[in-house]
């Protein structure tokens, strides 16, 4: 068992808890420390708040999903009794006297393997149920779009008000009345245009010097979704069993929330992936009331850019595990994939996961993905940013040949001459663009830049915010 300082601060549910472990490590709170003699479990004492210390332990018999248990009132899991653990072992291994696995944790063990049994053949009858013919109960889709039109009927109607009524003019007895209406929406199964109408109101709220721009983006956003939604709803229920839309994200634009098995039916998955993080950062949601993980992510089978999302609502986010930086490779029996544009969605099963060390050979790989014509991807992008109901903010991996500073900015050349102005999307909230000028080497041919596009409508310019850098050696963060 090798457990390091960075796989415990993957196990960790956030910082606080990585940081209460150490400090227990540190105040000597662990005693009658043990290890299993096939080294696959640890466990001990730690001092708590009452007379009794909590008997923790990891179990780490499936080394892609570790079991961490303490007999603590903490709804957190794992707790910072049970990362402590790890961290005291990490710190202190030859305290960990040899012992036999108590019986407890050894039927837990045994609970956890029969659960996974009964999963593993839940998963091949849910593949059985993806291959075999869907039932589709008309009636109650029908009933369903009905609900739903309604809903979309209403918020045309907010819309249309909004813009009778003027930005600069909604007062806060007109903005009162939005938000009893927004909320009503949550009824009639549209809550991605819910969300839509929240981000409206919070755009609102950030004006400063009349500059409504970014609200007046937003108000198109809305009525394109309104619009694209009632035709794909009319539609729909015209043929109750047609096939749902897999080019666009639109069903959980609307609010749909797709199951496992839905994806396999409409073979939105990939057996055996394996995956790259390219990026990482966190952000809140204020419409949704969220903290947001982002990852980007690239296949080693495809070159595909792909987007992770963890969600974590405010009110129980000290309970939700926060995700992270992962720089390993990151393997799994099947990799889900949502509909989507040009970076899709994807999810996998943690018990189901591997991880190894990255290679020269995947670093050589992932950067042979990058795109030698700016020209081509740049068109390409444009065309999907066109959109209203696409992501305004698509990810792209570069092939670098030349990069040079020409004014305030630094431009990157591809070998057919076609340029790309790199700046920071938001200057106030990080400065990747400026962290690249620090770190790019001179003559940078041959390395590959990930970059977020952005085209700003204020000034006109359309450039690439920087994310990652790959190299033959590693991946530099540079968003974080």
């Amino acid at each position: 068992m090798d457990i390091t300082q960075q796989q415990i601060e993957n196990i960790a549910p956030n910082a606080d808890a990585a940081k209460n472990g150490r400090d227990l490590v540190r105040q000597g709170k662990f005693a009658n420390l043990k290890i299993s003699a096939d080294k696959t479990v640890i466990w001990g004492e730690c001092a708590g708040s009452g007379k009794k210390p909590y008997s923790t332990s990891f179990d780490f018999s499936n080394e892609g999903n570790p079991v961490g248990r303490c007999s603590c009132p903490s709804r957190q899991f794992p707790c910072k009794h049970a990362v402590g653990l790890l961290y005291a072992y990490v710190q202190q291994a030859d305290k960990f006297a040899a012992a036999d696995i108590p019986e407890d944790i050894l039927s837990k063990r045994e609970k956890i393997e029969k659960k996974q049994e009964k999963k593993t053949q839940e998963k091949e009858s849910i593949k059985e149920k993806a291959e075999a013919p869907k039932k589709v109960n008309k009636a109650a889709v029908v009933k369903k779009i009905d609900a739903q039109l309604s809903g979309i009927a209403i918020a045309e109607k907010m819309l249309n008000d909004i813009v009778l009524t003027g930005l600069s003019s909604i007062d806060k007895k007109f903005e009162a009345t939005l938000q009893g209406q927004i909320k009503e929406l949550g009824n009639y199964y549209i809550n991605g245009i819910q969300t839509a109408f929240n981000d409206l109101l919070l755009e609102r709220a950030e004006v400063k010097n009349e500059e409504y721009t970014r609200v007046i983006n937003q108000i198109n956003y809305i009525a394109e979704l309104l619009k694209k939604s009632a035709d794909y709803l009319a539609k729909k229920k015209e043929n109750p069993e047609a096939p749902p839309e897999l080019t666009s994200a639109i069903e959980e634009q609307i609010g749909y929330i797709w199951k496992l098995i839905e994806l396999m039916q409409n073979g939105l998955y990939e057996e055996n992936g394996e995956i790259v993080q390219l990026s990482f950062n966190n952000y809140e949601d204020q419409a949704r009331k969220e903290f947001v993980d982002e990852g980007f992510w690239i296949n080693l089978k495809t070159g595909k850019i792909y987007r992770t999302r963890n969600y974590r609502p405010y009110k129980a986010a000290k309970y939700i595990k926060e995700d992270d930086s992962l720089f390993t490779a990151l393997q799994m029996k099947e990799l889900f994939i949502y509909p989507g544009d040009q970076n899709p969605r994807v999810r996998w099963e943690a018990e189901n996961t591997t991880q190894r060390a990255l290679t020269p050979a995947d670093l050589q790989r992932i950067i042979a993905y990058a795109s030698a014509n700016y020209a081509e991807t740049i068109k390409s992008v444009k065309g999907t940013i066109k959109n209203p109901l696409m992501d305004k903010h698509p990810v792209v991996l570069l092939l670098l040949n030349k990069a040079y500073i020409k004014g305030d900015n630094l431009v990157v050349e591809d070998e057919q001459g076609n340029t790309l102005t790199l700046a920071d999307i938001d200057p106030t909230a990080f400065s990747p663009a400026t962290h690249l000028k620090a770190i790019l080497p001179a003559q940078p041919k041959g390395l590959a830049l990930t970059v977020m596009i952005n085209n700003d409508v204020q000034t006109g310019l359309f450039s690439a915010q920087p994310i990652s850098l790959v190299t033959p050696e590693k991946i530099i963060r540079l968003l974080y």
